[in-house]
Parts: C-alpha cells; structure tokens; sequence
C-alpha cells in the first residue's frame, strides 16, 4: 500500500528577495490561509496584480506589495506573512478605500514598520 503523498513545505523564508508569482501564492502556508479569509472574487483577484516588488523580510515577517499596471484608480495589494505564528495580512487598496483581512480575525496587531509597508501606517 502506497503511503499518500503530501505537499511538502518548504521554509518561507527562502522566498526574501523573489517576486510574489504564482508559485509563492501556491505555497500552502500562503494559499490554503487566503481560501478561508477571501471571497472568491477577491482570491481569483490575486493574479491580476502584475506590477510586483521582491519579497522582503521586516522583523519576523515577509512582507510584499503589488499592483494592477495601469490601474485607474491605482489597484494595489499588500501582503504580509508571519515567520513566528503562519498568520497571513493581506490588504487590497483602491484610491482611498483599503479592504483588510487576516487569519487573526481580521486583526492587525502589527509592528509599525511591518503596518507601513502595507500602507496602513
């Protein structure tokens, strides 16, 4: 009897300095978290944001930031992945409006440089 074959996880931090493409999104400390927390539309919006920064760690977290080239009003998306406790922040920002979700019940008890970086500081 064949044992059943798992994803395996590989450490998150090998990500620092990559861009956010599909693979990272696949990782499933990242895709199985954002299932839970997003609708549908906002989860199948993810791959519309095409213009990205690298991966970069700040304090015990990654953080990463993306856009939707020539968006009008400018689209963005922030996203911010805990090292220490898996939680994930995402932040999807419009003009002014910002829509904020997190695996902590929508809670963003976060350093300030991590909350800078995704605009919310």
């Amino acid at each position: 009897m064949l044992a059943p074959v798992y994803a395996q996880r590989q450490p998150m931090t090998k990500w620092v300095d990559k861009y956010p493409d599909k693979k990272f999104f696949a990782q499933p400390q990242i895709k199985e978290p954002l299932h839970r927390i997003l609708s549908k539309v906002d989860y199948d919006s993810i791959g519309d944001y095409n213009l990205m920064i690298p991966i970069r760690k700040v304090g015990d977290y990654l953080v990463t930031y993306s856009t939707i080239k020539y968006s009008e009003p400018q689209a963005n998306m922030s996203l911010a992945y805990g090292l220490k406790d898996n939680a994930v922040y995402i932040v999807f920002t419009q003009g002014d409006e910002h829509r904020k979700f997190s695996t902590k019940n929508n809670e963003f008890n976060l350093p300030d440089d991590v909350l800078q970086e995704l605009g919310l500081k």
